[in-house]
């Protein structure tokens, strides 16, 4: 039936034709399934509550702590270094003493652990 080089040619176009009708019905079959889980997913998201973060852990300011005239020195000097200007082309007006934060190191990576894997 297929002899000689035109039946190689008519088996290896007819092979190749069904291979790339499997591939796309396989992609087919990937898209319907990727769209009916979105859809599933979807309908998750819209259920969950929003959950904000306890007052407690946001970084509080204390007010009124009186700065020692060493360590706003330092303070100038580090900021200076920083910009690469001179300390006489800026001024600090206010140095505040900032309380670190309640949570616990442990949450925080974990939270940005879940962030990440969520791109």
């Amino acid at each position: 039936m297929f002899e000689g080089i035109n039946g190689a040619l008519q088996v290896a176009a007819i092979d190749m034709i069904l291979v790339f009708a499997v591939l796309g019905g396989l992609a087919l079959i990937m898209v319907f399934l990727k769209n009916i889980v979105g859809i599933k997913e979807e309908k998750k998201i819209s259920k969950e509550v929003k959950v904000t973060p306890p007052a407690s852990s946001i970084t509080s300011i204390k007010e009124k702590v009186e700065v020692d005239g060493k360590l706003i020195a330092v303070i100038t000097a580090a900021v200076a270094s920083y910009l690469e200007k001179q300390r006489s082309e800026f001024k600090v007006v206010s140095i505040r003493k900032y309380k670190s934060s309640v949570v616990a190191p442990w949450t925080v990576m974990g939270r940005q652990e879940l962030m990440l894997r969520e791109k």
